[in-house]
């Protein structure tokens, strides 16, 4: 099956039209801002260059609350052997995978999982960024077609190539401008999963990203304080002035010392006549008002970032519920981003379940697994048994392992919980003269 080439035209413009953006997104979380760029140096005077990156700040702390621990998974129906089979088929991915990928999409609000089965013939990803992949989805979200670029590492050429993917097949093409030419001698092939195999992790509008929100404060805050840092770096040496009288600096003593010599030595001197007076020349900085503007700035990103400064002085005595509601802003935002990231990885899983269809012939329903995320946010684990206790005959057993934060799957605890409780059946019946029949029972 072709691919219009007009439709891979009209992508392509697209592309490079919202490119800019995204690059600046990618410079801010490098800390490379417009502050910094483009600080008006001064010729012969201080020009240090003072980065303060709160945007990357705040988008790794983001990751860290949503992705700091281990995604677990469970089945509804209780089907073990498709929590076996995740486990396995995602062991050989990176431990920090989801992070990464958590990562990317704070930074453009967006980011996509390329799936593909590598040369080892094991289920694989890719994570993607709008920095060089192009999604084009219908009105209903359907994705009708992916296109990721790249380049080759020591090509003198740079020449751009596109990996084209559609339900059918996948294609590969050069890009020059806009114009998309098949590769030579490089053929179509066929799309083993059906259906383009690709997920969307989307936060929300680009306009809502942290860098959209915080760019004009970390700019204000990036330029003041590196003009402070010059302020004080150009007067760091004070001078003292003389007035009415003169300092020989040239005529020496038996000691080889002038009389400026001396008085720096000795930390004293004698002026001559009424008139004469010597004072420091100090520039006058209102270092309040820097700071009370800096202070302001910083406060306002933490506000907007809907993050915690945990350098602000808190009271002692305060309490756990008054420390966790400080958190609810930030455990709103994560929750938001492990929503997305949950929708991305239904998909993966719609994706892996195909896989696994044609290479082991194993039927599995994506809809039966449930995905658990707990934020890397602390929690009071002994208020929650306190409550799973008064709960006693109202809550099942699983339903409250679920919610500890220390149980990774709550399936594998119940069938741990089960073994030592026959185990131990079987013990105290051997202890009562009995003989165990392997089923906790005994024979009289």
């Amino acid at each position: 099956m072709s691919v219009d080439l007009e439709l891979l035209r009209k992508c392509k413009q697209d592309f490079d039209m919202m490119l800019p953006t995204y690059m600046k997104m990618q410079r801010y979380y490098d800390g490379k801002t417009d502050a910094l760029e483009k600080y008006q140096m001064i010729t012969k005077r201080a020009n240090t260059k003072v980065k303060c990156n709160f945007i990357q700040k705040f988008i790794n702390e983001e990751a860290s609350y949503c992705c700091g621990n281990k995604i677990t998974y469970s089945s509804h129906s209780n089907n073990q052997n498709v929590i076996e089979d995740l486990r396995i088929n995602f062991k050989h991915w990176k431990e920090k995978y989801n992070k990464e990928l958590c990562k990317q999409s704070l930074i453009f609000n967006e980011a996509y999982e390329l799936y593909y089965i590598d040369t080892d013939g094991l289920f694989n990803s890719l994570i993607c960024t709008p920095l060089n992949s192009y999604i084009l989805q219908d009105d209903f979200g359907n994705t009708q077609l992916f296109i990721r670029f790249s380049t080759k590492k020591f090509d003198d050429t740079h020449t751009l190539y596109a990996d084209v993917f559609t339900d059918a097949d996948v294609s590969y093409y050069t890009v020059i401008g806009d114009i998309f030419t098949p590769i030579t001698g490089v053929k179509t092939e066929s799309n083993v999963f059906g259906k383009v195999p690709v997920s969307v992790v989307n936060i929300g509008s680009m306009y809502e990203s942290l860098f959209s929100v915080l760019k004009g404060l970390q700019d204000g805050y990036e330029t003041n304080l590196s003009d402070m840092v010059n302020e004080i770096s150009d007067f760091r040496n004070a001078y003292l002035a003389f007035k009415n009288c003169k300092i020989d600096d040239t005529t020496k003593d038996e000691n080889g010392k002038t009389d400026l010599d001396k008085m720096k030595e000795l930390g004293v001197m004698n002026l001559p006549g009424e008139k004469a007076d010597a004072k420091w020349l100090i520039k006058e900085i209102n270092d309040s008002f820097v700071q009370n503007t800096l202070n302001t700035m910083e406060d306002k990103m933490y506000q907007l970032a809907s993050h915690i400064n945990n350098n602000e002085k808190l009271v002692s005595n305060t309490s756990s519920l008054a420390l966790r509601n400080r958190l609810i802003g930030l455990e709103e935002k994560c929750t938001n981003n492990i929503q997305a990231l949950v929708d991305a990885i239904k998909v993966r899983l719609q994706f892996l379940f195909i896989y696994l269809k044609i290479k082991q012939n194993k039927n599995y329903d994506w809809k039966d697994v449930d995905i658990k995320i707990v934020p890397n946010i602390p929690t009071d684990d002994l208020m929650v048994s306190q409550i799973i206790s008064q709960l006693n005959g109202k809550l099942s057993t699983r339903t409250g392992l679920a919610q500890l934060s220390f149980i990774d799957n709550p399936d594998n605890e119940m069938k741990e919980i089960e073994k030592e409780n026959k185990d131990d059946s079987i013990g105290q019946s051997l202890l009562n003269g009995g003989e165990g029949d392997g089923k906790g029972g005994s024979t009289v």
